[in-house]
Protein backbone atom coordinates (compact mmCIF):
# COMPACT_ATOMS: atom_id res chain seq x y z
CA UNK A 1 0.00 0.00 0.00
CA UNK A 2 1.66 3.25 -0.98
CA UNK A 3 1.96 6.03 1.47
CA UNK A 4 -1.08 8.40 0.44
CA UNK A 5 -3.01 5.10 0.13
CA UNK A 6 -2.36 4.28 3.60
CA UNK A 7 -2.63 8.03 4.60
CA UNK A 8 -6.94 7.62 3.39
CA UNK A 9 -7.11 4.33 4.80
CA UNK A 10 -6.15 5.69 8.22
CA UNK A 11 -7.94 8.85 8.40
CA UNK A 12 -11.29 6.86 7.14
CA UNK A 13 -10.93 4.29 10.46
CA UNK A 14 -10.05 7.36 12.40
CA UNK A 15 -13.27 9.47 11.15
CA UNK A 16 -15.37 6.50 12.10
CA UNK A 17 -14.29 5.88 14.96
CA UNK A 18 -14.47 9.16 16.36
CA UNK A 19 -18.50 9.23 15.24
CA UNK A 20 -18.76 6.32 17.26
CA UNK A 21 -17.12 7.78 20.53
CA UNK A 22 -18.99 11.06 19.67
CA UNK A 23 -22.13 9.29 20.22
CA UNK A 24 -21.07 7.13 22.60
CA UNK A 25 -20.26 9.64 25.27
CA UNK A 26 -24.78 10.94 24.70
CA UNK A 27 -25.30 7.82 26.66
CA UNK A 28 -22.29 6.70 28.54
CA UNK A 29 -23.58 5.70 31.69
CA UNK A 30 -21.60 4.08 34.80
CA UNK A 31 -21.54 0.82 33.54
CA UNK A 32 -20.60 1.12 30.15
CA UNK A 33 -17.39 3.98 31.38
CA UNK A 34 -14.89 0.81 31.61
CA UNK A 35 -15.79 -0.55 28.08
CA UNK A 36 -15.61 2.88 26.53
CA UNK A 37 -12.27 4.15 28.34
CA UNK A 38 -10.69 1.07 27.47
CA UNK A 39 -11.90 1.28 24.24
CA UNK A 40 -10.47 4.82 23.57
CA UNK A 41 -7.32 4.11 24.99
CA UNK A 42 -7.09 1.10 22.85
CA UNK A 43 -8.33 3.67 19.80
CA UNK A 44 -5.48 6.06 20.40
CA UNK A 45 -2.82 3.96 21.25
CA UNK A 46 -3.15 1.92 18.01
CA UNK A 47 -4.54 4.77 15.36
CA UNK A 48 -3.79 8.60 17.11
CA UNK A 49 -0.25 7.42 18.27
CA UNK A 50 1.04 4.97 15.47
CA UNK A 51 -1.23 7.26 12.89
CA UNK A 52 0.95 10.26 13.93
CA UNK A 53 4.25 8.56 14.14
CA UNK A 54 3.63 7.44 10.74
CA UNK A 55 2.71 11.05 9.59
CA UNK A 56 5.96 12.53 10.82
CA UNK A 57 8.36 9.61 9.63
CA UNK A 58 7.14 9.03 6.33
CA UNK A 59 4.65 12.14 4.91
CA UNK A 60 5.86 14.77 6.46
CA UNK A 61 9.48 15.02 5.98
CA UNK A 62 9.10 14.98 2.13
CA UNK A 63 6.75 17.81 2.10
CA UNK A 64 9.58 19.96 4.41
CA UNK A 65 12.16 18.89 2.16
CA UNK A 66 10.36 19.66 -1.33
CA UNK A 67 7.39 21.99 -0.28
CA UNK A 68 6.86 25.44 -1.16
CA UNK A 69 7.47 28.01 2.03
CA UNK A 70 3.49 27.34 2.67
CA UNK A 71 3.70 23.75 2.61
CA UNK A 72 6.16 23.71 4.87
CA UNK A 73 4.93 26.04 7.29
CA UNK A 74 1.96 24.29 6.85
CA UNK A 75 3.82 20.91 8.15
CA UNK A 76 4.91 22.29 11.03
CA UNK A 77 1.87 23.30 11.91
CA UNK A 78 0.44 19.74 11.66
CA UNK A 79 3.26 18.96 13.54
CA UNK A 80 2.22 21.19 16.54
CA UNK A 81 -1.21 19.92 16.69
CA UNK A 82 -0.02 16.18 16.94
CA UNK A 83 2.36 17.44 20.39
CA UNK A 84 -0.99 19.57 21.30
CA UNK A 85 -3.01 16.31 20.98
CA UNK A 86 -0.64 13.67 22.37
CA UNK A 87 -0.51 16.15 25.44
CA UNK A 88 -4.29 16.26 26.05
CA UNK A 89 -4.28 12.53 25.53
CA UNK A 90 -1.45 12.08 28.32
CA UNK A 91 -3.85 14.38 30.49
CA UNK A 92 -6.92 12.24 29.42
CA UNK A 93 -5.36 9.09 30.72
CA UNK A 94 -3.73 10.93 34.00
CA UNK A 95 -7.72 11.81 34.57
CA UNK A 96 -9.12 8.74 33.95
CA UNK A 97 -6.77 6.47 35.28
CA UNK A 98 -7.74 6.53 39.38
CA UNK A 99 -11.81 5.83 38.37
CA UNK A 100 -12.83 1.82 39.17
CA UNK A 101 -14.79 0.04 36.53
CA UNK A 102 -18.01 1.69 38.33
CA UNK A 103 -17.18 5.34 38.02
CA UNK A 104 -19.78 7.79 39.79
CA UNK A 105 -21.34 10.14 38.15
CA UNK A 106 -18.84 12.71 38.68
CA UNK A 107 -16.43 11.01 37.60
CA UNK A 108 -18.74 9.83 34.40
CA UNK A 109 -18.77 13.69 33.91
CA UNK A 110 -15.30 14.33 34.35
CA UNK A 111 -14.52 11.16 31.54
CA UNK A 112 -17.11 12.70 29.40
CA UNK A 113 -16.14 16.69 29.62
CA UNK A 114 -12.11 15.13 28.92
CA UNK A 115 -12.90 12.75 26.02
CA UNK A 116 -14.94 15.90 24.10
CA UNK A 117 -11.72 18.08 24.20
CA UNK A 118 -9.76 15.15 23.38
CA UNK A 119 -12.13 14.15 20.69
CA UNK A 120 -12.87 17.61 19.46
CA UNK A 121 -8.97 18.19 18.92
CA UNK A 122 -8.40 14.95 16.83
CA UNK A 123 -11.32 15.99 14.53
CA UNK A 124 -10.79 19.24 13.95
CA UNK A 125 -6.82 18.04 12.92
CA UNK A 126 -8.00 15.32 11.00
CA UNK A 127 -10.58 17.86 8.94
CA UNK A 128 -7.49 20.22 8.46
CA UNK A 129 -5.71 17.17 6.90
CA UNK A 130 -8.33 16.16 4.85
CA UNK A 131 -8.77 19.36 3.24
CA UNK A 132 -5.18 20.82 3.23
CA UNK A 133 -3.05 17.89 3.58
CA UNK A 134 -4.28 15.42 1.06
CA UNK A 135 -4.04 17.71 -2.09
CA UNK A 136 -0.36 18.53 -1.36
CA UNK A 137 0.18 14.85 -0.80
CA UNK A 138 -1.67 14.55 -4.67
CA UNK A 139 0.84 16.80 -5.31
CA UNK A 140 4.01 15.09 -4.63
CA UNK A 141 2.39 11.22 -5.32
CA UNK A 142 3.34 10.48 -2.08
Amino acid sequence: MDKLTREAHEHSKILESIVFFEKFLKTITSDDAESYTARLHQFTDEYIVQHFKFEEQEIFPIILQQGSPAERKFIEELQEDHKRILVALAEFKAVISPYDSQPNKEQVKTIIKSSEGLINQILVHARKEDTRLFPVLKKYTI
